[in-house]
């Protein structure tokens, strides 16, 4: 009797474990409080649960934590590496890609992956077109947000704090708003 105790409590062990690691977080640039981040490690200050989705506790936007230090350089014009870690991909779906100048009340989107996200990467992540013509700022808000292709339709937003070097032309950045769903307020697919 004690030997099925243990057994099955493993079991069950092992698939909270499978379930917490299953789903995709951003690991470069590392988002706010990511275990992938040296600030965020040394600090003692990771969310170790990072690849849930936004619900009524982690909201929109950026699971509602705070701005911290740089954690990637952007520059107007070259392609900036997005690498991801986890395995359920859920078949794709649709990531876009994104900056806020305004601490995250709005975001430009730079590039959309629309229905086969994580089908095609390249090495576990993306090179994300940066525009020619993008605003250099010290301090911005890169965000990577993912609707999954398969299951519930969940919201997954990850968010890194960022600098934007331009030393050419630049414009105001004229993009598409991020498509925000299944939030309080927000459309649900």
């Amino acid at each position: 009797m004690l030997h099925c105790y243990r057994v099955s409590s493993l079991l069950f062990l092992l698939l909270l474990a499978a379930s917490v690691s299953a789903h995709v977080e951003m690991k470069e640039p590392p988002p706010r409080h990511s275990q992938f981040s040296k600030f965020y490690l040394d600090n003692d200050d990771v969310d170790y649960n990072m690849k849930s989705p936004l619900g009524p506790i982690v909201g929109y936007p950026c699971r509602n934590f705070k701005a911290g230090p740089t954690q990637g350089t952007m520059v107007a014009g070259h392609p900036f590496h997005v690498q991801f870690d986890g395995i359920a991909t859920h078949l794709g779906g649709d990531c876009q890609f994104a900056v806020s100048y305004d601490n995250g009340t709005s975001f430009a989107v730079i590039w959309d992956k629309l229905s086969s996200c994580f089908l095609d990467t390249t090495e576990g992540g993306y090179n994300v077109p940066v525009p020619d013509t993008i605003p250099a700022a010290k301090k911005a808000i890169f965000a990577w947000t993912w609707i999954n292709g398969m299951g519930s339709r969940e919201y997954y937003m990850n968010c890194a704090d960022v600098r934007i070097e331009n030393y050419g032309h630049q414009e105001p950045l004229t993009a598409h708003e991020l498509l925000v769903v299944n939030q309080p307020g927000k459309p649900t697919v």
